[in-house]
């Protein structure tokens, strides 16, 4: 239902760019914001509803503890952040910003991750009897 939502205001905010951009160009930046800032509440609702979902989830699972959960959670975040700052770079003709913004994601996302892939090699070694 909330795709529907997010897709009627874009198609009513793309008729509003074809209509009025030949009479008033100045326009269209604010129309496009518009479009944004009601996506972006529609999606934060969306969000909302998921992390309440994994909240419950994780609270009976016995073998997964708190810290890897956040992790997840907080990669998945920068991973929808970066992708979101990487298409407006692309968008304004900033192809190679875009690069840098995703890079620099990727990486952040890397950093975040190295306690995981710490518990998982001390996990092998202890396995391995080293």
């Amino acid at each position: 239902m909330e795709g529907a939502r997010i897709g009627g205001v874009a198609l009513l905010g793309l008729t509003a760019l074809i209509l009025l951009r030949p009479l008033k160009p100045e326009w269209a930046v604010f129309i496009r914001m518009a479009v944004a800032v009601v996506s972006v509440g529609v999606i934060l609702t969306l969000g909302k509803t998921v992390l309440d979902f994994v909240s419950e989830l994780t609270k009976g699972v016995k073998h997964v503890d708190g810290e890897a959960w956040s992790i997840l959670l907080k990669a998945l975040g920068i991973a929808v952040l970066t992708e979101t700052a990487a298409t407006i770079c692309r968008d304004s003709g900033e192809g190679s910003l875009a690069g840098w913004v995703e890079t620099a994601g990727k990486l952040e996302i890397l950093l975040l991750a190295f306690p995981l892939i710490r518990t998982v090699m001390e996990a092998v070694s202890a396995i391995l009897g080293g």
